[in-house]
């Protein structure tokens, strides 16, 4: 490694807390979080008294300090409330209930609660606290649809050149190698920790870029046309060659034509509850192997189907362990992962989906805190558009479709993360901001 990695990973704690001194705090915020996520490198540091030292980390520290110092957090209205309690019960209660439950004591529950909070609570509270105006939504937007086209000359290049940004700059490659060689080329992975999480960010942006641009909500970026925009992401998401972008860029452009022909979001509605339904079918084998296969075969070629009958093989694995405690899960150490009964084997050598790891390590009680917390603004915000008498007061809010546009790239989020683990704080920064739009449309509307 570089010794650019840890100017970067110790650097952007300070680096934020000057942001926040000198532009607004959402500004701030989306600097941080989005520019970390793009840009730190993929490593980490074992450091004594505290949880592992990685890119989520130093962005959330980032946050905490400079809001604290800025005295900016104290400047934004907050009240906690009864939607705050998925996340809250995510990130105080699972990690010291799961601990104490199996006999790993209560330092390595409250030593959970730092790395949950630390990963999770703090992004979707940034979400909460200084996105807590209707308006906050279109800067949300523009955020991630500006991350999205940084990152097209950066996914040129790798596909041209090869996945050597990380090389370059980092002194390091953060996955395997051969995953990125697909297609007779390459797929980009820049900075993130895969291949698979490049082309869902580029889908992300495309998916809002998409939906504002169609609704005419942003029309020119700079004096040029945002079509041309819209294009260069839509190309870009195609040529990251991952079965999970191409999926989900043409999951948002379905959505987005249903509801502009039929003025509904019942669609995105069945989508989400497909999300909860997925995972009790799977937790109890109702939804086969077979079955699995013979849908993914009618929409990709084989080698994506056996990849994602892999995941489908670990979760069978894992979740009939994971029965064995199904409130609390197994807490960490490894200690979820299935072995052969008679020669203590491993079973399987890795885990992908992040459905399959909340529900070994964590039980019931952690994927329905984590997923409620994950889907509860877009829940409510698409429930109450789709009431016929609320649904022109929120069409008059100039920001509506921002709303239902983030909606899905939570649901797209969630949706992926049954097939993969990789976390994005962006999203979860968009959940938090998607329950204070929810709450400001009731202060307004009620």
């Amino acid at each position: 490694m570089t010794t650019l990695v840890p100017i970067m990973l110790f650097g952007w704690v300070p680096l934020t807390i000057i942001l926040f001194y000198i532009m607004p705090s959402r500004t701030a915020v989306l600097c941080s979080v989005i520019g970390g996520t793009l840009f730190l490198p993929m490593a980490s540091y074992d450091l004594p008294g505290i949880p592992i030292y990685k890119k989520e980390t130093a962005i959330a520290l980032g946050l905490i300090l400079g809001g604290i110092l800025s005295g900016k957090r104290n400047q934004e209205p907050f009240r906690w409330c009864a939607y705050d309690l998925p996340m809250a019960l995510w990130c105080f209660f699972c990690p010291i209930a799961t601990s104490l439950s199996n006999g790993l004591g209560l330092y390595d529950g409250l030593s959970g609660v730092l790395e949950t909070y630390l990963s999770w609570g703090v992004f979707y509270w940034a979400g909460r606290i200084y996105f807590n105006e209707c308006s906050s939504l279109r800067d949300l937007s523009w955020g991630i649809i500006f991350g999205g086209l940084i990152y097209v000359p950066l996914c040129l290049y790798e596909l041209r050149m090869s996945p050597q940004l990380s090389n370059i700059f980092y002194g390091f490659f953060p996955h395997k190698w051969g995953q990125h060689v697909r297609y007779g080329g390459y797929r980009p992975i820049v900075f993130m920790q895969h291949g698979l999480m490049v082309a869902l960010w580029m889908a992300q942006s495309f998916i809002v870029s998409f939906w504002l641009w169609r609704n005419k909500s942003i029309t020119h970026l700079q004096g040029i046309p945002m079509a041309f925009f819209v294009l260069f992401l839509f190309i870009i998401t195609i040529f990251c060659k991952s079965a999970n972008g191409w999926f989900f860029l043409f999951m948002g452009c379905v959505c987005y034509y249903y509801y502009n022909i039929f003025k509904s979001v019942r669609l995105l509605q069945v989508l989400l509850l497909l999300i909860p339904l997925y995972i009790i079918t799977r937790i109890t084998h109702f939804l086969s192997y077979e079955t699995i296969e013979s849908i993914a075969l009618l929409f990709f070629d084989e080698d994506r189907v056996q990849s994602l009958l892999v995941r489908v093989n670990q979760e069978h694995l894992f979740s009939a362990k994971a029965l064995m405690r199904p409130f609390f899960g197994w807490g960490g150490w490894n200690r979820g992962w299935p072995v052969d009964p008679e020669t203590g084997r491993t079973l399987v050598h890795a885990v992908d989906a992040l459905w399959t790891i909340i529900f070994s390590t964590r039980g019931f009680i952690g994927i329905t805190s984590l997923y409620s917390a994950m889907l509860l603004g877009p829940y409510y915000i698409l429930r109450r558009y789709d009431k016929r008498g609320d649904m022109i007061s929120i069409e008059n809010n100039s920001f509506y479709i921002d709303a239902i546009a983030l909606s899905l790239v939570a649901i797209v989020f969630m949706t992926d993360s049954l097939a993969n683990g990789m976390t994005n704080p962006v999203y979860i920064l968009c959940s938090g901001a998607l329950v204070s739009f929810y709450l400001a449309l009731k202060e307004d509307y009620s």
